[in-house]
């Protein structure tokens, strides 16, 4: 098997450097390369100076994020592999990932074994998503499938800054059934008030953050 050139964009020093010397004791991987953030990762490779057959990208950078990145890629017709690494309060933008095309998503605490074993399935064009992973997007299509369309429509209007008066003057109903659809939705979503509510409505994917 040809050795597979791995890069690693990671805004921390330390991650770059503990994740090139973990690489280092695979037979079929090099990892010699980095980018302290997408934004410096996208001037090396707009200029040429990238040559990698698997992309290691953290979701979380400043100046330009892994979601950035991958939008940025898109536009091109023959960008490498990108094999995510990121953590469990990153479930939104890690959706928004693989819808743009991310070719995997893996903790960053990954064991070594397996993350070797999830570079060379995303260099042979399989889509790898880690288990623990998984279970977290399970999670968040449980929580979604608890709330009628109203529930889900209330829950946007809840995360936009309306009030249940607004709403109800929106959707053309009473306040009071409102409020009640208030009340069904936190408890299904086991939050207490309107705020978590928010987060909620953030992490599940129903409004963007920068609603």
């Amino acid at each position: 098997m040809n050795r597979i050139k791995v890069h690693l964009v990671d805004d921390q020093a330390l991650v770059r450097q503990g994740m090139q010397a973990l690489l280092a004791l695979c037979e079929n991987i090099e990892c010699n390369s980095s980018s302290a953030n997408g934004l410096e990762f996208m001037n090396q490779y707009n200029a040429g100076l990238i040559d990698a057959d698997v992309i290691l990208l953290d979701m979380r950078m400043p100046e330009l994020d892994g979601v950035g990145v991958l939008e940025q890629l898109n536009a091109i017709s023959e960008s490498p592999k990108v094999l995510i690494l990121t953590t469990f309060d990153d479930t939104t933008k890690l959706q928004q990932a693989l819808q743009l095309g991310a070719n995997g998503c893996m903790l960053k605490d990954v064991e070594l074994e397996e993350l070797e074993a999830a570079i060379k399935a995303v260099y042979e064009g399989k889509l790898v998503i880690q288990r623990a992973l998984s279970n977290v997007f399970k999670q968040a299509e449980s929580a979604l499938d608890e709330l009628t369309d109203r529930e889900k429509q209330i829950l946007v209007l809840i995360a936009r800054g309306l009030s249940n008066k607004e709403i109800a003057s929106q959707l053309f109903k009473a306040e009071g059934t409102i409020r009640n659809h208030v009340s069904n939705l936190l408890s299904k979503l086991q939050v207490r008030d309107r705020t978590q509510a928010t987060l909620k409505a953030v992490e599940l994917g129903l409004v963007n953050q920068n609603s």
